[in-house]
């Protein structure tokens, strides 16, 4: 009796056993792939940018490509080297030429580029690729090297770019000698511009200066960032620098969202004058932006401005439904039969001599010339073959690319070991069952006896 209630205990165990696995099973494969990084993605990048001194711009191209079969969501990075700084959009959409969305890239402001694959790739897994385009700006002092060599960090490698340098080594912040202004961005999402009005050392004893600024459509001043400065200890970069003499020579500064105008009066011979002015941008939709003013010394004024363009970050993706190689054999094999029909003539004259063969009783060797006949058809169908051949394998080998899918394991898990969750449900509700048989049979012949 107690084995008997033993072995229904059991049964009744390995059961539950067996549903826990199967359910176990069920929702292991049921469960969606999870993003991974891309660790075979590719990027090639390139510039022909000429640096000479610091914040320089330095474009950047590339081409990326990753594997086939990579999933939705799966990333790849880019880290910009030290020596420059991100300088432009942020964010940015690569889309094929239909308008969709293959890949998004996000820069953080250390200059770590992200690439994430859309839902596009779960439709066209194959041929996944692009290019980008995007601005830096160089944030050293150029060294002394002709070329300097910028080293890119992609995912578990190092990628090395030339950038040809080439750095002012004397008189590399002359004293103007005339007025002038210079404008840049003030922001790596171009949003305000910042600009300054510099000129020469004061020449008469005492001098009166007035300097307008103006900006043109699509900006207006920031009237908090007006920023006046006087002196004659200047930087490496030719702007004043302490101790300077604003405090001992103010300015009158008079300013709106569309003008400001700056007014010294009494300044020394040798002083000199830097006005620096902040804008923000009300359009975003321009491709450039211009500031124009004056700079009145002693009474000769002379026009100043500036220009600077809107640098952006941008590429494109592609990717396709099915292997691009397969179309390729169908053109390449339909010349091949033309060969064919040059060898049928040759063929046909064949018969013709055997009948006037036949009346002659020699034939027996008159016929062994057309078997010689016979070989020459032979080898021109299969050389016309052969001939094509080549072209019908290179398809062959790119069809079996999908075998590439056998490396999906690296980018997701893909539930692939569930199945083995629900065989082992299979296997002890199958050993549940055969305890439950023998205890109903050991059962049956306590009651016999």
């Amino acid at each position: 009796m107690n084995s008997q209630l033993r072995l229904k205990a059991a049964s009744a165990a390995t059961a539950l056993l067996a549903i826990l696995l199967l359910v176990v099973g069920l929702a292991w494969s049921a469960a969606p792939a999870h993003a991974a990084g891309i660790p075979d993605a590719r990027i090639t990048l390139s510039t022909q940018s000429v640096v000479t001194n610091q914040w320089d711009q330095v474009d950047l191209s590339c081409e990326w490509s990753v594997p086939d079969h990579s999933k939705p969501g799966d990333t790849f990075e880019l880290q910009l080297p030290p020596q420059l700084r991100w300088f432009g959009t942020a964010s940015f959409d690569l889309d094929n030429p239909d308008g969709e969305t293959v890949a998004r890239a996000e820069a953080n402001d250390s200059g770590l580029v992200v690439f994430t694959l859309t839902d596009f790739v779960e439709s066209h897994p194959f041929g996944i690729g692009g290019t980008c385009s995007f601005t830096t700006q160089f944030a050293e002092v150029p060294g002394e090297d002709d070329h300097s060599r910028l080293d890119f960090v992609i995912g578990d490698t190092v990628l090395r770019v030339p950038v040809d340098i080439t750095p002012c080594t004397s008189n590399c912040a002359p004293v103007p000698l005339t007025p002038g202004k210079a404008m840049w961005w003030a922001d790596a999402n171009q949003t305000r511009l910042e600009s300054i009005i510099y000129m020469p050392p004061m020449k008469s004893d005492t001098n009166d200066v007035v300097v307008t600024d103006t900006p043109a459509e699509g900006m207006e001043i920031d009237c908090d960032e007006i920023t006046p400065r006087v002196g004659t200890v200047l930087n490496a970069d030719g702007n004043i620098i302490d101790p300077m003499d604003t405090d001992k020579y103010p300015a009158v500064v008079d300013c709106t969202p569309g003008k400001v105008t700056a007014t010294w009066t009494g300044l020394p011979k040798g002083e000199r004058v830097e006005l620096f002015v902040v804008a923000a941008v009300t359009n975003p939709n321009l491709d450039s932006y211009t500031n124009t003013g004056t700079v009145t010394i002693s009474g000769v004024t002379t026009d100043i401005g500036a220009e600077t363009k809107r640098t952006d970050a941008n590429g494109n993706g592609n990717a396709t439904s099915g292997p691009t190689a397969t179309p390729t054999p169908t053109r390449t094999v339909t010349p091949s039969p033309t060969a064919t029909p040059t060898v049928t003539p040759t063929v046909t004259p064949t018969p013709t001599t055997t009948p006037t063969a036949t009346p002659s009783v020699t034939p027996t060797r008159t016929v062994t010339p057309s078997p010689t006949a016979t070989p020459t058809v032979t080898p021109t169908p299969t050389a016309s073959t052969t001939s094509s051949a080549p072209v019908v394998v290179v398809p062959t080998s790119t069809v079996t690319t999908p075998a590439a899918g056998g490396s999906e394991g690296q980018l997701a898990t893909t539930g692939a070991n569930g199945p083995v969750f629900i065989f082992a449900a299979a296997a002890f509700l199958a050993v549940g069952s055969l305890l439950a048989f023998v205890a109903t049979r050991s059962a049956a012949r306590r009651r016999s006896h």
